[in-house]
């Protein structure tokens, strides 16, 4: 059998991202053409502009993948997998063998994403991806009422499915009350988050108790930067702080929408502020199709030091990425915790693989839950739960000095599920099995 590839490819690379090439050169017994430019600016403005085209002929126009369900009963279940020809961003449909369609999104990174309805531990489940926009296809496209959409006004970016809005994201600056001075003032923080029925579950700008505390945020709280100690978290100290410095990039889809963008800290002990850590955020937010009884997110954190220093992080109790719940949970009566030991404040310094916090929020009964990755450092790491407030925090540094060290990313990734009601201890570990060991994917052509 004569094999053909024949590909034509025009593009510019943003952020080192571009069409996997070598991988297209693996495929057989198709031709494919492509033609790829992309634009910053353009993407900026309308990042599902399509910005290329893709002719596939031949077999090449369906891919066959098996899915394999491993040890765990699948429900509802977010599954990525690589794919082995250069495709454009966009919605394609997916089919099983009974032939029911739902969406396979395809990221600027030739990753396509889709939610396996069900599939029992110990099975697999066969699909065919038809390489044809979504579009054409109809109801499922990420124009329709389903999948995630996005709202973006001076200071944040809102994402919302077809249950209502789960996060905004501060792409610039706050406004603090007038109580605050501007030490206060920043962005690239997570707030509000919200529960599936609409109850805000964060807080901020809190001017009675922590107002540094910013929703979901990240800062080092004990450094050693070039011989000083600069403390990012406590930006009341003026030692150091954390700024948003771009938001690069940002998406909607059937499947998931969400944003990178980049943050600077900076060291204000020194004779001039220096950045000694910059930090890029990655925010994937899914589709209600996946469990219309909750929201989930992903948070992914990779930070890098700013020059040839490393910056030291010797033991302490709290720092790295810290969640901050609703105001009316400073009442210990109407706010609590719960860890898979059935701990809740006495979880403090103990180890856990998730986290939840919860209450009363407005009179309405709502919480939300932080699963941990096993790759993150330290895994399970231990945590900090405030004795009287409405804060958590994974702590690595709990567990002795840490150090980032030049040319080596420190990478955080943690899952968070928001809910109505009380904490259901069974459905967050089987999200949490999900998160951990996602089903395995196999793919022929």
């Amino acid at each position: 059998m004569r094999i053909i590839c024949v590909m034509t490819l025009i593009f510019t690379v943003i952020s080192g991202i571009g069409p996997n090439l070598g991988d297209a050169l693996h495929a057989s017994d198709f031709i494919i053409t492509s033609s790829v430019s992309r634009d910053a600016s353009q993407l900026a403005e309308n990042p599902e502009k399509e910005t290329g085209t893709l002719s596939v002929e031949k077999s090449a126009e369906k891919i066959r993948l098996q899915v394999d369900a491993g040890a765990y009963d699948r429900l509802g279940t977010i599954v990525s997998v690589q794919l082995p020809v250069a495709v454009d961003p966009g919605v394609y449909p997916l089919a099983d063998e009974q032939g029911e369609v739902v969406a396979l999104q395809v990221d600027d990174t030739n990753k396509g994403w889709f939610v396996l309805k069900e599939l029992p531990a110990g099975t697999s489940a066969h699909f065919t991806l038809n390489l044809q926009f979504m579009d054409e296809a109809g109801d499922l496209s990420a124009g329709s009422r389903s999948g995630v959409h996005e709202q973006m006004d001076s200071a944040t970016i809102t994402y919302s499915t077809e249950n209502g809005k789960v996060l905004s994201y501060y792409h610039s600056d706050n406004d603090p009350p007038d109580v605050l001075d501007d030490r206060f003032r920043r962005g690239g923080y997570i707030h509000p988050i919200y529960s599936p029925s609409g109850v805000i579950l964060s807080n901020h700008l809190n001017i009675d108790n922590q107002p540094h505390h910013s929703g979901i945020w990240s800062a080092w709280t004990n450094t050693r930067f070039e011989n000083r100690d600069p403390d990012f978290w406590n930006v009341h100290n003026e030692t150091g702080r954390v700024d948003v410095d771009s938001l690069l990039h940002t998406w909607v889809g059937a499947v998931f929408g969400g944003f990178r963008s980049s943050h600077r800290f900076t060291d204000l002990s020194a004779e001039e502020p220096i950045v000694a850590l910059n930090e890029t955020w990655e925010v994937h937010v899914y589709t209600s199709s996946v469990n219309e009884e909750v929201h989930i997110f992903d948070l992914k954190v990779t930070q890098t030091v700013n020059t040839d220093r490393p910056l030291y992080l010797p033991e302490y109790r709290y720092g790295g990425i810290g969640f901050r719940g609703h105001k009316d949970w400073d009442d210990p009566e109407k706010g609590f915790f719960l860890t898979p030991d059935g701990l809740g404040r006495d979880g403090h310094a103990t180890r856990a693989r998730w986290a939840h916090m919860g209450g009363y929020s407005d009179g309405e009964l709502a919480g939300f839950a932080i699963l941990s990755h096993p790759s993150n450092y330290r895994f399970p790491q231990p945590m900090r739960i405030h004795p009287s407030a409405p804060f958590f925090n994974y702590a690595p540094t709990q567990l002795g000095d840490m150090s980032i060290q030049p040319g080596i990313p420190y990478v955080t990734r943690y899952r968070i599920i928001t809910h109505d009601g009380g904490p259901d201890a069974d459905l967050i570990d089987r999200l949490w099995q999900d998160y951990a060991y996602p089903p395995s994917v196999t793919i022929s052509m």
